[in-house]
């Protein structure tokens, strides 16, 4: 499992039931988090954690699962659709693919479109259907991916880039009964 969510965010889950292994982070602003989490639940990924309450313009965060076992629904979420003009998100996906053995990625979407999707295992990579204007800035880092802290490092670019706050444990609200209704 990667260290920049688990340690990040999911280290204050006690039990390895609640599959932290297949968690979605979503950093937004300029929308409010009930809004998404209203956009997020018509597709079927409740935030089962969010962080405190934002200021206009500030980044909130919350957290959801990946995929819905529940309901056998394996589809991913279509983050496009929660992202109008004037909003931001930054979609962190520890393990898009457990099975397979992928490493993470991440998504950046901005006004509806997206701006970069990042591989952590080829970051600097842009093609026609993988956009990623961050790409230039990945690569002017020289990070080793060869770092046992190649993954953190990759991600603290990116949150300085755009300003992420940092993730603290205590300030997160965690919804226990709807994170076990997934498994």
């Amino acid at each position: 499992m990667t260290s920049w969510i688990r340690y990040g965010v999911m280290a204050w889950m006690a039990e390895d039931r609640y599959g932290e292994d297949e968690t979605v982070l979503v950093y937004f602003k300029g929308t409010d988090r009930a809004a998404l989490a209203e956009g997020l639940t018509a597709q079927h990924r409740p935030p089962f954690a969010y962080g405190n309450a934002t200021a206009p313009g500030d980044w909130g965060v919350l957290v959801h699962h990946m995929f819905n076992p529940a309901r056998n629904d394996y589809e991913g979420v279509d983050y496009r659709k929660l992202c109008p003009q004037g909003t931001e998100l930054m979609v962190f996906v520890p393990n898009p693919s457990i099975a397979k053995g992928h490493g993470p990625h991440a998504y950046h979407y901005k006004d509806g479109q997206t701006s970069s999707c990042i591989d952590y295992e080829d970051p600097g990579y842009v093609g026609e259907f993988w956009p990623n204007k961050m790409a230039p800035l990945i690569t002017a880092a020289g990070l080793d991916h060869r770092s046992e802290t190649y993954e953190e490092q990759l991600t603290q670019l990116i949150s300085d880039h755009l300003g992420l706050p940092a993730l603290d444990r205590a300030t997160f609200t965690v919804f226990r009964d709807l994170m076990d209704s997934y498994f």
